[in-house]
């Protein structure tokens, strides 16, 4: 299983943010902590297969942070991406962006 450090974050509506370090691009929210880290899951396979897609870099990732959440991707989402990671791996090119 890949999972994913994520920072959650209570607004002051009421509402949660989710941002992920290794993705800037992703925000997401939700009513509450659970509905985000829901969303988060979602939205973490959007971003990752859009990268897949345009033959990007998705990183592998790190060790958590204290005070971020982590959120566990799907098995079989887990499988798709760790094949990528192999099939891909030094085929990258430098100067694409993470």
């Amino acid at each position: 299983m890949v999972s994913y450090p994520i920072e959650l974050v209570k607004d002051r509506d009421g509402t949660f943010r989710v941002s992920a370090p290794h993705f800037p691009e992703l925000e997401t929210y939700g009513d509450t902590a659970d509905d985000a880290l829901m969303h988060a899951v979602f939205a973490l396979e959007q971003v990752i297969t859009e990268r897949m897609a345009k033959r990007q870099v998705v990183p592998m990732p790190l060790k958590t942070t204290p005070g971020l959440k982590v959120v566990n991707l799907p098995v079989q989402f887990t499988e798709l991406l760790e094949s990528y990671w192999k099939y891909n791996l030094g085929t990258f090119p430098p100067d694409r962006p993470a």
